[in-house]
């Protein structure tokens, strides 16, 4: 077991899969095959009618993913994140738990838990319904200062950035990680998160980000590079020690010191659903960086684990044989 702690802040988002009828989506006027907004009378009202329908839960949101996989490699992470005091907000902290996370969630008496909830139809068309709720909410009161104090790693994402009191928070968080002399990782998450703050994010990864996880588009936007290359050198010049940009299938890029290094990927044994694979990269690689193994072997393992994680629906890592994981680690890649 290792001795790192990481102290994770994200979005906490239950992922909802319920399998339907196509008439429902009909009943209730929910255009299908497309990914909705929703507010928060409209999520109550889809919760209501899936109750007798087949349905699967997970604990989900970017960084969540990224400290369940950690928990499931062996790593000791803990995660912030804001639910309401609802069904599904505990059942969000429960499930969480069960990974092996250390949770720091807390509670809100207003408002619902955020939900993504996937309406599955007969011929496998997934209509998404995202209500953001009260996980927009968090503020420096909910940041458990002590133990982030004894963690080693901050990890965060770009999707904390949609309130005001986010935006405060997570920057007053980074701040004082740094103080503190943790190193920092951080997920650029989405180019719409980019194109709404580059400004933002520019400053904050100069300032504060030791480790910087991003996908082509999200590093062609922050930099105006096209080519892989280019957007890792010039996000490396902002001060950034360890950089990975991923290409999905092409696989992905490390870089760090005067090392530019391409990591190919692991072929899945089926590819299934691509949900969530950039965050489990990312748990992966922090995982063997905590565990002080090279950075190209951290990258290799991040790979492995991402391509296991295509083989199910969603980000069902309980469908995945960790022992089996690990083994191959151990054996074939360390």
């Amino acid at each position: 077991m290792n001795s790192c702690n990481i102290f994770g802040i994200g979005n906490a988002l239950m992922d909802i899969q319920s399998f339907v009828p196509e008439k429902l989506l009909k009943k209730l006027s929910i255009p299908k095959g497309i990914m909705h907004i929703i507010e928060e009378n409209t999520s109550r009202e889809i919760l209501n009618e899936i109750v007798s329908y087949k349905t699967i839960s997970l604990p989900g949101g970017s960084c969540a993913n990224t400290m369940s996989t950690i928990a499931c490699l062996g790593g000791k992470p803990a995660y912030t994140g804001i639910v309401g005091d609802d069904f599904y907000g505990r059942l969000y902290e429960s499930k969480i738990v069960a990974r092996g996370v250390k949770s720091l969630i807390r509670f809100k008496d207003i408002g619902l838990t955020g939900s993504s909830i996937i309406l599955t139809t007969e011929d496998a068309e997934r209509t998404m319904n995202t209500h953001l709720g009260v996980c927009r909410e968090l503020s420096k009161d909910d940041i458990d200062f002590d133990v982030l104090s004894h963690s080693k790693i901050l990890y965060t994402t770009g999707y904390q950035w949609d309130t005001r009191s986010q935006k405060e928070t997570i920057e007053f968080v980074m701040k004082s990680a740094k103080e503190l002399g943790l190193i920092i990782g951080f997920d650029i998450a989405d180019p719409f998160c980019i194109e709404r703050n580059v400004k933002d994010f520019n400053r904050i990864i100069t300032n504060y980000v030791d480790i910087l996880f991003g996908n082509m588009d999200e590093a062609k936007i922050l930099t105006g590079k096209s080519d892989p290359v280019e957007a890792g050198k010039q996000i490396r010049k902002m001060g950034v020690d360890i950089v990975v940009v991923k290409e999905g299938s092409k696989g992905s890029y490390i870089f760090y010191e005067d090392v530019i290094k391409k990591i190919d990927i692991y072929t899945p044994e089926k590819v299934l659903d691509s949900t969530g694979c950039g965050d489990v990269y990312s748990g992966g690689f922090i995982y063997g960086y905590c565990e002080k193994y090279p950075l190209e072997i951290c990258a290799k393992i991040a790979s492995y684990v991402a391509s296991e994680i295509i083989s199910v629906p969603g980000v069902q890592l309980e469908s995945l044989d960790f022992d089996k994981i690990k083994d191959f680690i151990n054996n074939k890649i360390i």
